[in-house]
């Protein structure tokens, strides 16, 4: 059960950080996870399974919120006056907002990671999940 929990977590982390994304080249830009055609490669996938892959990419491509679709949290913080006499009311009713998008986008990474669980065989999970120690590894240099 440890191992379970473990392992959620840590996918909503890699999951998290890489949908935080960075500069990608288009092709790459705002994956949830490892380019399509390295995961065929490197897991040796079958088309089945790359197809499956795409899907379930081009679903999460669906499902995400449009970038500057409202003000980031950092922006609402910055706008709260201190002095105003709503402040903690607004600051708690921000801070329940980004607790919410917090849970919303850890239930999604842990799903996502279930369906890769689910089309993948476990000698090709233990490699991808290889992938992305060794990714972790590389992001968290930086």
């Amino acid at each position: 059960m440890k191992k379970l929990i473990a392992g959620v977590l840590l996918s909503a982390c890699i999951a998290g950080s890489a949908l935080a994304g960075g500069q990608h080249s288009d092709d790459h830009k705002g994956q949830g996870f490892f380019p399509i055609h390295k995961m065929v490669k490197v897991l040796d996938l079958s088309d089945e399974q790359a197809s499956q892959l795409k899907a379930l990419k081009t679903e999460m491509k669906a499902n995400r919120p449009e970038k500057g679709s409202g003000t980031s949290m950092k922006a609402q913080l910055a706008q709260l006056d201190s002095s105003d006499a709503n402040y903690e009311q607004k600051l708690n009713e921000l801070a329940d907002l980004r607790a919410e998008r917090a849970k919303t986008q850890f239930l999604k990474a842990a799903d996502m990671r279930m369906k890769i669980n689910q089309i993948l065989t476990p000698e090709q999970l233990e490699k991808f999940n290889a992938m992305k120690e060794k990714r972790s590894k590389r992001h968290n240099k930086a």
